[in-house]
């Protein structure tokens, strides 16, 4: 597919005003004006995926992506406490946009296997920050990525090529010693279906471009020591109008421990215990109303570069309504072959086991998981997954990526999950 004319206007416009800002400061080298040099001696940034990925879907065609992500930005240099920073990403088929299915968005896709990568090009980030580092406080204001914790409930979708944003307004504080607060309004959600291509209206469908959210995140982090932390959170989501946007909203309240211990013989141990409770709030479905829980235990061991670990997560049912969490980077919970971003409505509980290398010479890095999927609820085994993936560092700036997952359905004829998914990808990464 050739890419459109306006995009590499847009993309080459953000390099030409980088380039001419950077004239610019050299120029004012000699030159006292602290807002000129704030302005024209920033940084610019350049982050480059490029992927080819194989999706394929029982009753479905095979999907085959190959796209390119581009990301363009630039950060002021900190004048008094103030910086700004502004990114445009874009994404783009590299031959037919059409040999794969982006999430029902390009009409010759369909009848093929979803890879959700849409094609477009937006501002991805747009945000103005202040920082007092005598008190240890941050406050961003505008769009932005905001990743809290494992990004299990709040998190920037990193994996698909359109990466997840929000317009909010956050504030950090670090002041008390250990001690890290954070809270966000979250406003306008940008989903990585993209705002040229992605349905409309907002919120209405579970491939809508954005939800029109009236939400806010609180975050406590306690950690004393490397062995022991301690998150209180509370995630309070109304993700706008609309059927979908109104099965995902609801209050969480939760908390998760995490320990961790190594010896002086590089032996080492670990285990992260999590709680939360999820309810209804005035955005959620009309006459719904729920109590779900979620928990989850991971322990793992290791030794030098090695680990092995097993774990057992639970999104819980109650009511005809499951544990959701529509913010979170869903891709690295429950499988990479994508087949829970939306948990089934009786629950999901996932035992898993996994095993994770890195050569002490290359850098390289080895992970290989084996996932069993049953339901919370009605007794049904949805199926099975074995995943493995590697990624090879050239560089500080230069990596290599592949990665592969298979589902294995379980022949339960009430399983609502009863599709093999297979999916294998590999990418390049070029990060300034």
């Amino acid at each position: 597919m050739q890419v459109p004319i306006r995009r590499f206007f847009v993309l080459a416009s953000v390099v030409a005003l980088a380039g001419i800002a950077l004239s610019a400061g050299a120029a004012e080298e000699e030159t006292s004006n602290a807002f000129v040099d704030a302005l024209t001696k920033g940084t610019p940034t350049l982050d480059m995926r490029l992927r080819y990925e194989v999706g394929k879907m029982q009753g479905l065609e095979d999907s085959d992506a190959f796209t390119i992500r581009t990301r363009l930005g630039y950060g002021t240099r900190p004048l008094y406490g103030f910086r700004a920073f502004v990114e445009l990403e874009d994404v783009s088929a590299l031959g037919s946009s059409d040999s794969y299915n982006q999430a029902g968005l390009n009409p010759g896709g369909a009848g093929k296997t979803v890879i959700a990568d849409v094609e477009g090009t937006e501002l991805n980030q747009a945000y103005l920050a202040y920082a007092c580092t005598n008190c240890a406080t941050e406050a961003i204001v505008g769009r932005q990525r905001i990743i809290l914790g494992n990004s299990r409930f709040v998190g920037n979708v990193g994996w698909r090529q359109n990466e997840q944003t929000y317009d909010a307004a956050v504030f950090k504080n670090s002041t008390l010693p250990s001690l890290d607060i954070f809270y966000g309004y979250l406003g306008e959600v940008y989903r990585i279906f993209g705002q040229e291509n992605g349905s409309q209206p907002a919120g209405e469908t579970s491939n809508a471009a954005e939800y029109d959210s009236d939400s806010h995140a609180i975050n406590l982090g306690y950690k004393p020591c490397d062995a022991f932390g301690l998150t209180l959170y509370s995630y309070l989501l109304d993700l706008g109008d609309g059927e979908f946007a109104a099965t995902q909203s609801g209050d969480t309240y939760g908390a998760s421990v995490n320990l961790k211990h190594k010896t002086e013989n590089d032996f080492s141990a670990g285990c992260d215990l999590e709680y939360a409770m999820q309810s209804d709030n005035s955005a959620s479905t009309a006459g719904s109303s729920f109590d779900a829980t979620y928990y989850k235990g991971d322990i793992r061991g290791g030794y030098n570069k090695m680990a092995l670990g097993v774990g057992y997560e639970v999104l819980g049912s109650d009511n005809g309504r499951s544990f959701q969490t529509p913010l979170a980077t869903l891709h690295k919970f429950n499988g990479w072959a994508d087949v829970f971003l939306v948990t089934p409505a009786e629950g999901l509980r996932d035992t898993y086991t996994y095993l994770a290398a890195t050569c002490p010479l290359t850098a390289t890095k080895f992970k290989a998981a084996y996932h069993w999927f049953d339901s919370d609820e009605d007794s049904i085994t949805y199926g099975q997954e074995f995943d493995a993936a590697v990624s090879v560092p050239f560089s500080e700036v230069f990596s290599v990526v592949g990665k592969y997952a298979n589902y294995d359905a379980d022949g339960d004829p009430g399983n609502p999950r009863a599709l093999d998914v297979e999916r294998y990808s590999v990418e390049l990464n070029l990060i300034f």
